[in-house]
């Protein structure tokens, strides 16, 4: 009984269960709520269309469209290309077969042959595309009008995509349609910090040549996570383990001139900020006094870092008094780590290029060190000697 136990949850896990991650509760929350409130809006705007009651009626197709467009927003299958294509050209192609063909099997099944042939050609797959050949075939055999049939496939495409538009924009982590920025000049292919640059996964997912239904920009997502989630398991470092002890800070209310002293006398490129009760508020660099220099041709540099670390005699002033008017916050993008994080969370932030350095605070949100890309590299120099090292004691 055992043996047979084993063998059939063998069976189901090597034919019948996808290998997918699973959705998280709040991402299952997140879909049904979206669903609902995009099949109202559907729903709505076909009723408001200004057409005919036959044209406005609600396909059922659509509802197998609805889950793609609302669950998985990010799929290629789900881009506005896709579902237009991919509901027209099945439409049209199914009433042409249920017209010229005999009714049955044999138009149903000319009519989903050529509307994938025709998806797969244009670049335009959607799984519903295949539903809706079969019902406009059905139409076509029962005699319905072509011109209302086809306007209502019309209709009920332009009203899922202005719900799916409008309800996937209003969820956080969302966005729709999941188009490329124009570029209006030529610039250097995206690279992750794991040297994969995104012509190498194009180049990889020809070679595939077969339908992969995620977008190359997730693909790259995916694979830059699981590269840190790597590194965090070889490297068993935490950023506790590898911060230099913050034992110098300001508050915002220090003085400009105060703050560059402190940081020339102890030859500092970065000072966290922080507030009374020692949580992190920002992080100061050099390059955020340069910000505030003006330049003038009439003096040199050094007098117009002069006057900006001045302070200005009386209640009114132009220029920034202290470090909080200068300092780089949460708000400019600024992140922390715990030192319980692994140093892959601080080498993410590094490598993105958009800090200078990383502040690292303990449990309870306190300030307790700094790693900066010299701390980074000397630990990640150390890490691949010792693995030399112990590669050849090997």
């Amino acid at each position: 009984m055992n043996a047979l136990r084993q063998t059939l949850a063998h069976f189901a896990r090597r034919y019948l269960f996808a290998d997918a991650a699973p959705l998280s509760t709040a991402e299952r929350w997140r879909s049904a709520i979206a669903a609902l409130l995009g099949v109202l809006i559907f729903e709505g705007v076909l009723v408001v269309l200004p057409v005919s009651a036959e044209a406005r009626r609600l396909l059922a197709p659509l509802g197998a469209t609805s889950v793609i467009l609302f669950v998985l927003p990010h799929s290629p299958l789900a881009q506005p290309w896709s579902v237009i294509g991919g509901l027209l050209l099945p439409a049209l192609t199914g009433f042409a077969c249920g017209s010229w063909m005999p009714a049955g099997y044999p138009a149903v099944a000319a009519a989903v042959t050529g509307s994938v042939w025709l998806m797969a050609w244009l670049r335009c797959l959607h799984p519903p595309g295949g539903a809706m050949a079969i019902v406009m075939a059905s139409a076509a055999a029962q005699g319905l009008d072509m011109a209302t049939s086809l306007g209502a496939a019309a209709c009920n495409v332009a009203a899922m995509l202005i719900a799916a538009t409008a309800v996937n924009n209003l969820i956080p982590g969302r966005r729709y349609p999941l188009c490329s920025p124009a570029v209006s000049t030529p610039t250097p292919p995206r690279r992750s910090p794991d040297g994969i640059q995104h012509p190498d996964l194009a180049a990889a997912l020809a070679e595939i040549d077969a339908y992969l239904d995620v977008s190359e920009d997730d693909l790259a997502q995916v694979f830059q996570r699981a590269a840190r989630h790597a590194f965090h398991r070889h490297v068993l470092l935490t950023c506790g383990d590898v911060m230099e002890p913050a034992t110098l800070s300001v508050d915002f209310a220090t003085g400009l001139n105060d703050a560059w002293r402190m940081m020339n006398r102890h030859n500092l490129a970065l000072l966290p900020v922080v507030d009374r009760n020692r949580r992190v508020i920002g992080l100061l660099r050099l390059e955020d006094f340069l910000r505030h220099v003006e330049p003038d041709s009439g003096q040199r540099i050094g007098d117009n870092v002069r006057r900006l670390l001045r302070p200005t005699p009386g209640e009114h002033t132009t220029k920034p008094e202290v470090v909080g008017q200068i300092m780089h916050t949460p708000k400019d993008g600024l992140r922390s780590v715990t030192t319980g994080d692994g140093i892959a969370a601080a080498a993410d932030l590094l490598g993105r290029g958009r800090q200078q350095g990383v502040p690292v605070v303990d449990d309870g949100g306190r300030l307790a060190g700094l790693i900066d890309p010299a701390t980074m590299t000397a630990v990640l120099f150390q890490h691949e000697a010792l693995d030399y090292v112990r590669g050849d004691e090997t």
